[in-house]
């Protein structure tokens, strides 16, 4: 499946805070999930394994880097879990990082609140606005600012990066 996504990600200190800001807007609770996604050594845009407790997602997207909230292109397909698929990619590309997380995922329309808590990072909420699913001619850009805005977060919580990049730096 091709969707266009809007996203920012930023830092916090609790995560009950973000949730709490949330409250009265009628957020329906996707789920809680423990996710590990594995980054392959690709050569264009990034390719992860994302592996959850049943099944699993291969998703590509390729986006630029930078604190604003910004577009991605994703390619995403989600299949049931076999350590095959892994495996092919493994030995195709080479494991460029693994990030594991705990991520709680609350939706209201089109767009996907992530709170996460990602091991060896800390606490971060993650909000994308997805075109799957949304009104005609909508902006998920405004969409984006409108949670930054509720969150009540600051420029300087953004992270400009993927926690793939976050953990290489923090390796080096």
């Amino acid at each position: 499946m091709e969707l266009k996504n809007v996203e920012f990600k930023a830092r916090v200190a609790d995560l009950a805070v973000m949730e709490d800001r949330l409250s009265g807007l009628g957020l329906v609770l996707d789920g809680v999930y423990t996710q590990v996604d594995t980054y392959y050594n690709v050569p264009i845009g990034r390719v992860k394994l994302r592996e959850y407790d049943s099944y699993s997602s291969l998703i590509y997207y390729n986006r630029t880097d930078g604190v604003d909230a910004k577009g991605s292109d994703v390619i995403y397909y989600k299949h049931d879990k076999n350590t095959a698929l892994g495996a092919i990619l493994e030995l195709q590309f080479g494991v460029k990082v693994k990030v594991s997380k705990v991520r709680k995922v609350l939706t209201y329309k089109n767009v996907s609140i992530h709170l996460d808590n990602v091991d060896g990072l800390g606490l971060f909420v993650e909000v994308e606005a997805c075109s799957v699913g949304a009104e005609e001619d909508i902006d998920l850009k405004a969409q984006c600012d409108e949670f930054f805005n509720l969150l009540q977060l600051k420029k300087e919580d953004l992270i400009a990066v993927s926690y793939s990049d976050l953990i290489m730096l923090k390796t080096k």
